[in-house]
């Protein structure tokens, strides 16, 4: 058995291992989202996506989810990235802004990946200074750490572990732990098709929520048209 075969198996056995040990089964939610991404210049990637959130043993609607998002490549390694997504349910519903950057690090082989995501999430029910005057938005910053391996040119599959830290005027804490795993496949050039799950631990909190959760996604990459040259006749 090769080295990295080995590494993969002791990593996702690792994980696993974490979820028997933690899980406390409360609730199994589903995922199913859809996005287009676009980029109009070689550093310059934007994108929209909705999702959609089940609940209850994936059987209760919870929220639907717009996003935008931009991305900004400020180095081969390092990206800048700002986002906004608009959240409804029967309840309420919230506006949440998000900006901070990935940082990437790839084997000589490029088979391994290693990237660490951190952002900084601005949650409020309305988009107006005055009512923050009166209800604190909600602060959270979130660091995820993932590592993936390029099975072929099609496949890929990581596994990741993210926390998230309430920033609150004198009681900053952590809350909630996840511990996932995905896996990507190449359709065709531009289309990709990705399944996940991931385990929530909460703690801290009044209400805690610890779950698993299922992911299915769709991605489209529109293709930016080539300008077609101009012959030597016609200049």
């Amino acid at each position: 058995m090769k080295m990295s075969n080995r590494w993969i198996i002791l990593l996702f056995g690792f994980l696993f291992f974490g979820f028997s040990v933690t899980a406390q089964e409360t609730d199994t939610r589903l995922r199913p989202s859809i996005g287009v991404s676009y980029s109009p210049i070689k550093t310059l990637g934007l994108y929209t996506s909705y999702r959609l959130d089940l609940d209850q043993n994936m059987s209760t609607f919870s929220k639907s989810n717009f996003t935008l998002g931009v991305d900004y490549d400020v180095l081969k390694w390092l990206k800048l990235n700002l986002e906004y997504r608009f959240r409804t349910s029967y309840k309420k519903d919230s506006h949440r802004w998000a900006w901070g950057w990935s940082a990437k690090k790839n084997t000589t082989n490029k088979k391994h990946q290693y990237q660490w995501k951190s952002s900084f999430n601005f949650t409020s029910d309305y988009l107006d200074i005055d009512y923050w005057k009166v209800e604190d938005p909600s602060w959270v910053w979130r660091n995820k750490l993932k590592y993936e391996y390029r099975i072929s040119k099609q496949w890929d599959v990581s596994a990741y572990t993210e926390n998230f830290l309430k920033l609150e005027k004198g009681d900053s804490r952590f809350y909630s732990m996840r511990y996932g795993t995905n896996l990507d496949y190449e359709l065709k050039k531009r289309h990709t098709f990705a399944i996940g799950y991931y385990y929530q631990h909460e703690w801290n909190k009044k209400k805690p929520e610890n779950g698993h959760t299922f992911e299915i996604e769709y991605h489209y990459e529109i293709k930016k048209k080539k300008k077609t040259a101009v012959s030597q006749k016609n200049k």
